[in-house]
């Protein structure tokens, strides 16, 4: 089973803590650019969601989805052969003990 992590009290005083000692006072620049950084991504998400949803949900057929109607529409189901079974044939003899 998967266990998602999610820091505690405990765990966030401590990543604190590491953050001041390595950023010092330019961490208020460096969250600044970190919340920058978060928000363009969450734009590009956002765009790329928007675009697929465009292209799934528009009536203009993409080349993927052209070459599949264009094989549908060019394959005629009446001229498919139907899977048979063997037929049964008896034996001509009645076994002999």
């Amino acid at each position: 089973m998967l266990l998602a992590f999610m820091p505690g009290p405990g765990d966030m005083v401590v990543i604190a803590v590491v953050a001041v000692l390595l950023f010092g006072k330019n961490l208020p620049q460096v969250a600044r650019q970190a919340g920058r950084a978060m928000s363009e991504l969450k734009k590009g998400m956002a765009g790329i969601q928007s675009e697929l949803n465009s292209a799934i949900y528009n009536n203009e057929p993409s080349s993927s989805s052209t070459r599949i109607s264009s094989y549908t529409a060019s394959r005629d189901d009446d001229d498919r052969d139907e899977p048979t079974a063997p037929k049964f044939e008896p034996p001509p003899a009645e076994p002999q003990a």
